[in-house]
């Protein structure tokens, strides 16, 4: 639905080679020059009046022929009123029809165009108020694969539409006129299985022309065109689901109403799968065009078109969803026809064509025929446009049959010739027979009674009608009637007694039944019925009843202490019982009183009795004491290990408590029971308490012995009782004779109060006597002390730091011992310091000298006493200017020696300073060598 294409009444021509054709003459002819084919298009050649030879020429051809040479024609033929489609190869073309009248105006006109929709269209002369189309779908899928502009469009993939379009022509009050073209469609989603009704209003007037808004109205609304500057009408109705084979019609029918044009869109689905309906159109929409007008009629002719350039044409066609999209059937399988109101009935239009002229939609790949019946059959092929006949003569189901049975059965078909329906005239199924009176026919509005079982309907021939043949039975149900004993039943024909009963009863005639409420048997049992007593009933259905009977048995049920029976709280009991009912007691487990005893009840709490027969029940119960026996240890109970007893016990039972004489907590703790094992016998409620005293495991050690509780001794081990007191007296000092004693580490007296195992061990330390003499002042401990006797602990350490002891007057002390003393104290301990005395010995001299074997000139060093040093060197020494160098003298503390080597004993500090003294004599004695010596020199020179 989609702008329509140029006016494509078309009658198809076949592409024919090129053809010679002659030189023309003085006449005239008419032609458009440059028009360009593409590929998979065509040439369409309007002519609305007179006869020409048709000439389509390439620009070579067409020159040669104009400048009267003759030569060839791609296509050359004759051509009257009518459309004709040209089916050329892509090119740039001459288009020429001659002869022509010589300054007369040719009322011809032509298009390339492209597929087209395929169905059946008309052309021929017709004016009229209505078109019907009839289509039957057997198969329909339809699939845009390239999907070419339809993203744009929204149209989807699986879409196609069947259109009857048509064209009215309108005259207005003033005597001038309009044109609009009409769409009456289902648009179909293939994939779903659903279709919409859908119809378009254009006014085809003159090119562009817009329908306003302002004065059309109907369910739809006016849009703006896709691709095009202009505006139409349209409506979409809701989506509908099909099955296949779907059967129908649609039809456009054009009225004046209070001057005004309405357009009436409508359909009928007349049969939808296996489901048949009568020819009912379905008005969905009613457009009024809003325009004042004399006369309004569908107009057909090939003589003209519209001023917007549209075929005045009829057609019914299969093409794309909408929006003009070009679809391509995967299958179809349809039949069509188009009919006009000819004002008394539907007649055919008797010339159709296989393509549709004015609408934007189109298919790719399909085909038409004339089938056996006369429909015009389209199925998926190679396209193939043309005339399809000029006597089309249809087959279309007009006249519907509608059989209703008695039994709400109903038939529907259609039928093409005098059809007689017999109704039988006895009809027994499921406990309902229907015997015939008669049939009640309507036909069209017209009704009358028939006697006999059959009736003949001849089918109408250009017009729907609509037959329902009603069969007219009376009515009879089947009584089916038991009971197990004996009731009264009163019927039409009397009242009897049965226990079963078969019979066939009237439609709505009474029924009556009485039942004995309860029938008495032996043994405390009896029936009851479950009916009501006097059952009045009309009958209105098959009837199957039984009376229904209960047995019930006498049910006695007793207890010393309320019971729940059946939700009631009773002591006794007594009922009828339906037979397989259940009776449920619910029994307390305990009885309570405020005494410390209770009874308990030896049945289940719970007993649930299918009745079957007669019951006699008496709960039972025994007498119990409550027996509270409490222990803080585990203590045996008639064999059973128990800390808190408690258990109601039957009355006379007998309980045997044994005690154990202790119960240990742990390892070190532990009860004592100060009860012992007993035997008692239950006859009142008993509350009763083991009595325990906690005992802690003690354990005291000592080294040596002290006083326990008044005991002298060394290791304690026993279990005291909780709270007891716990006495430790040790003295604060314990010697040995050997130079080791035991400091007591705790108190001289320990007092503990028993509330928990205790380990305790009397702590001492062991102390060595330590005796440490020195000569001189040493660090010990970080303390100075020239000696020491004391008390050490075990295996402390005993730091003795030793350091040379100087004396003012060159004298010192050095230790022998290691500077820093280290002894782990784990015996006694005598220690002495030894020291060696040291005195300084000084030298000084100009010359080094030798002593004891160092050779120096400033000679310090600490020497032992009494050790010996040698002092040695030269008396005299010559230098290198010839001076000589003589010892002058040793002093050693003031003492002077005069000459060397010296031995001395240290036994104090020395100083010793040796003195020199330089001789010069050798040295003058050398210079006056040297002078003499020159002066010989020199006078020898002279003398020579």
């Amino acid at each position: 639905m989609n702008v329509p294409e140029s006016v494509i009444f078309i009658v198809i021509l076949t592409i024919t080679s090129a053809l010679i054709t002659n030189a023309q003459s003085a006449a005239c002819w008419y032609y458009w020059p440059n028009v360009n084919v593409n590929l998979g298009q065509g040439l369409l050649v309007k002519v609305m009046n007179g006869s020409y030879n048709l000439y389509v020429f390439t620009p070579t051809q067409y020159a040669k022929w104009s400048s009267g040479s003759g030569g060839y024609a791609v296509y050359a033929g004759s051509v009257t009123v009518g459309a004709y489609l040209v089916r050329i190869p892509p090119g740039s073309y001459y288009v020429v029809l001659y002869p022509t009248q010589c300054g007369s105006i040719v009322n011809a006109g032509i298009n390339v165009i492209g597929l087209a929709p395929t169905g059946l269209s008309s052309i021929i002369p017709i004016n009229t108020t209505a078109v019907l189309g009839y289509f039957n779908i057997s198969i329909i899928r339809a699939w845009n694969a390239s999907y070419t502009a339809v993203n744009v469009l929204r149209v989807p993939k699986s879409s196609a539409s069947l259109q009857l379009n048509a064209v009215v022509r309108v005259e207005l009050i003033n005597g001038s006129f309009q044109e609009y073209w009409l769409q009456d469609a289902l648009i179909f989603i293939t994939s779903n299985g659903v279709f919409s009704v859908a119809d378009n209003v254009w006014n085809a007037t003159a090119p562009g022309a817009n329908v306003s808004s302002s004065l059309i109205t109907g369910l739809g609304r006016v849009y703006n065109a896709v691709g095009v500057s202009q505006e139409y009408y349209g409506y979409v109705g809701n989506l509908t689901r099909y099955q296949l084979p779907l059967s129908g019609y649609l039809e456009v029918n054009v009225t004046l109403i209070n001057d005004s044009v309405v357009v009436m869109f409508g359909y009928a689905i007349v049969r939808n799968g296996s489901t048949y309906a009568p020819p009912v159109i379905k008005w969905f929409d009613n457009v009024t065009l809003g325009i004042k007008a004399k006369d309004a009629l569908i107009v057909t002719t090939p003589y003209e078109e519209t001023g917007g350039g549209y075929a005045y044409d009829v057609e019914l066609v299969f093409g794309g969803g909408f929006n003009g999209e070009q679809t391509t059937f995967e299958s179809l399988n349809a039949q069509l026809a188009v009919m006009h109101w000819s004002g008394s009935g539907w007649v055919p239009y008797s010339q159709v064509y296989n393509f549709g002229m004015n609408t934007g939609e189109s298919a790719t790949d399909l085909v038409t025929s004339i089938s056996s019946n006369g429909n015009v059959q389209v199925t998926v092929g190679i396209p193939y446009y043309g005339e399809l006949t000029n006597d089309f003569k249809p087959t279309i189901p007009t006249s519907f049959i509608e059989v209703i049975y008695p039994n709400s059965t109903v038939k529907g078909f259609y039928t093409f010739k005098e059809t007689t329906v017999t109704l039988p005239r006895v009809i027994i199924s499921n406990g309902v027979t229907y015997i015939f009176k008669g049939i009640d026919e309507s036909c069209n509005g017209a009704t009358r009674l028939i006697r006999n079982n059959s009736a003949t309907v001849t089918p109408s021939i250009n017009a729907f009608s609509t037959c329902v043949i009603r069969g007219n039975y009376s009515t009879y149900f089947l009584l089916r009637l038991k009971s197990q004993y004996p009731i009264n039943i009163t019927l039409v024909n009397g009242t009897f007694t049965v226990t079963n009963m078969e019979s066939w009863l009237p439609a709505n005639s009474s029924l009556v039944i009485r039942v004995k409420a309860i029938y008495p048997l032996s043994n405390l049992t009896r029936v009851k019925t479950i009916n009501e007593t006097l059952i009045n009933m009309t009958v209105r259905e098959p009837l199957n009843l039984t009376i229904e009977w209960i047995r019930q048995y006498f049910v006695r049920v007793m207890s010393i202490v309320p019971i729940n029976v059946n939700g009631s709280l009773t002591l006794s009991y007594f009922n009828w019982i339906n037979n397989g009912s259940v009776l449920e007691l619910s029994i307390p487990s305990f009885m309570y009183f405020n005494n410390g005893s209770r009874l308990m009840a030896l049945n289940k709490s719970r007993v649930i009795i299918v009745v079957t027969h007669p019951l006699n029940i008496t709960t039972s119960w025994v007498r119990q004491y409550l027996v509270n026996i409490s222990s803080i240890a585990p203590i045996l109970i008639n064999g059973n290990y128990s800390i808190n007893y408690v258990q109601w016990i039957n009355s006379g039972s007998i309980i045997n408590v044994t005690v154990p004489k202790y119960y240990y907590l742990n390892g070190s703790v532990r009860l004592m029971a100060l009860n012992s094992s007993i035997l008692i016998t239950v006859n009142n409620p008993i509350k009763a308490t083991v009595k325990w005293v906690r005992q802690y495991l003690i354990e005291v050690n000592s080294i040596v012995p002290v006083m326990v509780n008044e005991s002298q001794l060394t290791s304690l081990i026993n279990w005291l009782n909780e709270s007891s007191t716990l006495i430790i007296n040790a003295q604060p000092q314990y010697y040995f004779n050997n130079g080791t004693r035991l400091i007591l580490l705790n108190s001289s007296e320990i007092k503990v109060i028993i509330n928990k195992p205790l380990n305790l061990t009397i702590e001492w330390v062991r102390q060595y006597l330590v005796n440490v003499t020195s000569s001189a002042p040493l660090m010990v401990n970080d303390t100075l002390v020239k000696s020491i006797q004391d008390w050490f602990n075990s295996s402390s350490l005993l730091n003795i730091t030793l350091t040379i002891q100087y004396f003012n007057n060159g004298t010192r002390l050095l230790p022998l011992n290691s500077s820093l003393i280290l002894i782990k104290v784990n015996k006694p301990l005598n220690l002495t310091v030894n020291w060696v005395r040291q005195y300084l010995v000084n030298l000084t001299s100009p010359i080094a000298l030798n002593i004891n074997g160092t050779v120096s000139r400033n000679y310090s060093r600490w020497i032992n006493a009494s050790d010996l040093i040698i002092l040695n060197g030269p008396l005299r020494i010559l230098e290198v200017n010839l001076t000589i160098i003589k010892l002058a003298s040793v002093s050693i503390n003031g003492q002077l020696h005069y000459s060397l080597p010296i031995n001395l004993t240290v036994n104090e500090p020395l100083m010793i300073k040796v003195n020199w003294v330089r001789d010069y004599i050798v040295y003058y004695s050398l210079v006056l060598l040297v002078i003499v010596i020159v002066l010989i020199l020199v006078a020898s020179r002279r003398g020579g």
